[in-house]
């Protein structure tokens, strides 16, 4: 169920170099809720200890498939503890110190350590902060902020709790906890996400534009794949490429190499590829993106050179939404 840490190594090298160069990215984590999604950056300048841990336990596949577990309004939103099914999850590492004196606060959309009353107890527990909480100040540790995804957390505040058979009272703990599917450290603008699935368009170069599906590889459970289909024209010919690679959770780019007919010779209907025995391997492309709905495709092919070409995107999948990822309080 885990996912090695082995491969948190190199995250870790760059963890270090942050200590020394500000100017370097701080990690981020993306959490894929059945609510919508979250992205939260860290702050191992002054939460070094804590951060690490985090990333340890991301990293691990420790947080998915938990959910959200207590509710309480204008307050937390906590999780890291239990499944959907309600049983404990037993924490992977030993407790670490606290370091809630960082001059970090409990303040309105901030991501701070669960410690069970223990200052010193912190291990996989971690809360979303509703309100400006200046009471848990000194006591739990503060160590990154909410870039994206506001709006899911507003969601989750306002799911439906049970009631207390004795008092009539509503609890803290929802009737559908929010399930968190799978959580991603990664550094840079944007990792490569299923929601990227979709049709893309190149503004400055009408008649261009992409197709991409991101989704689990049918034929690998532990990564998923990218297929890209690239529609151009060439003097006035359909331009046929193609091409899928299969990638990690978390990466920011995915080089994908393009198999195709560039000019096919004779009529052909734009809206019909050519024969399979026609295509050739013409190059590469490299997708990465900026946000929800914007990216930057770098190619390098035999026949056409290199070059970039920033993309907007035209589709979403059924029933998916950008809004969640505006920063603030969107």
């Amino acid at each position: 169920m885990f996912r090695s840490i082995a491969r948190f190594s190199v995250l870790s090298l760059a963890l270090g170099a942050l200590g020394a160069q500000a100017q370097d990215p701080d990690p981020r984590v993306y959490f894929d809720t059945d609510r919508g999604p979250i992205i939260v950056e860290l702050d191992p300048l002054n939460a070094p200890v804590t951060t690490q841990n985090f990333l340890d336990y991301v990293e691990a596949g420790f947080y998915d498939g938990l959910v959200f577990h207590r509710i309480f309004n204008d307050y937390i939103i906590e999780g890291g503890a239990f499944d959907r099914d309600g049983a404990p999850r037993i924490p992977m590492f030993d407790p670490i110190p606290s370091e809630a004196d960082n001059g970090l606060l409990n303040v309105t959309g901030t991501i701070a350590m669960a410690n069970g009353g223990d200052t010193d107890g912190a291990q996989a527990g971690f809360y979303f902060n509703m309100g400006d909480n200046d009471v848990l100040d000194g006591d739990y540790t503060v160590f990154g902020e909410v870039i994206a995804g506001q709006r899911t957390l507003n969601d989750i505040e306002s799911a439906g709790r049970t009631i207390d058979p004795d008092d009539g009272s509503v609890t803290s703990l929802p009737f559908s906890p929010t399930v968190i599917r799978r959580a991603v450290a990664y550094l840079g603008d944007f990792p490569i996400l299923p929601l990227h699935s979709g049709s893309w368009f190149s503004p400055a170069s009408a008649g261009a534009g992409f197709a991409v599906e991101v989704t689990q590889d049918a034929s690998n459970e532990s990564g998923p794949i990218v297929v890209v289909y690239w529609y151009d024209f060439n003097n006035g010919q359909p331009m046929w490429l193609t091409g899928s690679n299969s990638f990690e959770y978390g990466a920011t780019e995915v080089e994908i190499e393009l198999i195709g007919v560039p000019a096919p010779e004779g009529s052909v209907d734009f809206q019909q590829p050519p024969a399979g025995e026609d295509f050739t391997v013409q190059g590469t492309v490299t997708i990465a993106f900026e946000s929800c709905s914007a990216g930057t495709f770098s190619y390098d092919l035999t026949d056409f050179g290199s070059g970039e070409i920033p993309v907007t995107r035209l589709t979403l999948p059924s029933g998916s939404s950008c809004q969640a990822f505006q920063h603030g309080q969107n």
